[in-house]
């Protein structure tokens, strides 16, 4: 039997540099897989939202952004601001279904919000045609306040009257409420201890509020 030919330096050349090419290949597989393969796989609620979001504009996916929103609650908030118009402050979340203290601590620095822009020009010359009619409009069973309303008296109002106020749907009234029966309010200013109305809040409902 004759031996094996013996390998060539060339021949061993190509096999070593086959190798490195292929080692070579590996590593910077790994290097692209570590450094972009977790973004590939997060899920929209695990990227970083880059500015907050607005609740009174946001859709559906923008509110999923945020950490510790799901489809769930990003239903009940469109739910809660189609029902009862845009939020007034960030406190107002509260009054959503499943939105808690701790829940809101969470979501209150991915979250903000912002008055509805100016009408454009066309809707702004249809409001100066009419504003009779804006202001002879009734204020409605259940309609929000309009400015030139009696002001709704916290201390007596019943649920359905203190939701007419901005901002206060059927959780903040009944926090208003339950406030009430242990101290009526002495002034405006008593209603920061309803939980849910900061400082904001209250500026907006001052105008429409009292404690006869």
């Amino acid at each position: 039997m004759s031996p094996p030919p013996a390998t060539t330096p060339h021949a061993r050349s190509r096999s070593a540099q086959a190798s490195l090419v292929v080692f070579a290949v590996a590593l910077l597989a790994l290097i692209a897989y570590r450094s972009y393969g977790p973004k590939l796989s997060a899920r929209p609620t695990d990227l970083a939202v880059t500015s907050p979001v607005n609740l009174n504009t946001g859709d559906r996916a923008e509110l999923q952004q945020v950490p510790g929103i799901g489809p769930g609650m990003a239903e009940r908030i469109l739910g809660y601001r189609q029902a009862h118009g845009p939020f007034a402050s960030v406190e107002e979340l509260q009054s959503v279904p499943g939105v808690g203290d701790k829940t809101l601590d969470k979501l209150r620095p991915f979250l903000t919000v912002h008055a509805a822009p100016n009408p454009p020009p066309a809707d702004a010359e249809r409001l100066e045609r009419k504003p009779q009619a804006a202001k002879s409009a009734p204020a409605g069973k259940g309609g929000k306040i309009q400015s030139g309303d009696a002001p709704v008296n916290v201390n007596a109002a019943d649920l359905a009257a203190l939701q007419r106020l901005p901002g206060v749907g059927p959780a903040l009234a009944a926090r208003i409420v339950e406030t009430r029966g242990a101290k009526p309010f002495a002034t405006p200013d008593d209603l920061r201890r309803v939980r849910g109305i900061g400082v904001k809040t209250l500026e907006i409902l001052r105008p429409y509020v009292c404690c006869e």
